[in-house]
């Protein structure tokens, strides 16, 4: 019965020792230097000049103002999707569809796992639907589409996780 009990003894100290546990009780989550919510516009901003220029000039689009229109109303939809999934998320424990909770709860950045994902399957429709009659090449517009979208999600993730810095 000693052995069991100095062998015990030994493997709870062994392991609160080896493994260490944080605790963060009756804290939340703050931005330290600034919420996604702030880079939001400057980010739309360059998303927009970027999927722009790749989809007229390389889509081969004759308009510059529809392709500006379309683009604009494709991410639009984009940027929209995942706070207005979130913020209604937040209905059965705050009792209402609030847009800033979405934004400002929890450590949320614009740009997640699956948000390339989300954004080629709601621009890529919306944006290749509207600019296939007046592109001269279909599967450039698609290409376009596509490699704009890559590129601007990875630029928002980096700008992101760069300017927006957080802590429980």
């Amino acid at each position: 019965m000693n052995r069991y009990r100095l062998f015990s003894t030994f493997l709870v100290g062994a392991l609160s020792i080896c493994v260490p546990v944080n605790v963060y009780a009756n804290s939340s989550w703050h931005w330290i230097t600034t919420s996604p919510m702030k880079v939001l516009p400057y980010v739309i901003i360059l998303t927009l000049i970027i999927e722009i220029a790749f989809v007229f000039t390389m889509g081969k689009i004759q308009s510059f103002k529809r392709v500006f229109y379309v683009i604009s109303l494709a991410n639009l939809f984009s940027y929209l999707a995942p706070y207005i999934e979130r913020a209604y998320r937040f209905i059965p424990t705050s009792g209402s569809f609030s847009i800033s909770a979405a934004f400002n709860k929890g450590p949320y950045y614009i740009v997640l796992t699956g948000y390339l994902l989300l954004t080629i399957i709601v621009e890529l429709p919306i944006t290749f639907i509207l600019l296939r009659k007046y592109a001269k090449s279909k599967t450039m517009l698609a290409i376009s589409i596509l490699s704009a979208n890559i590129v601007t999600t990875i630029a928002v993730a980096i700008i992101e996780r760069t300017l927006c810095v957080g802590q429980w």
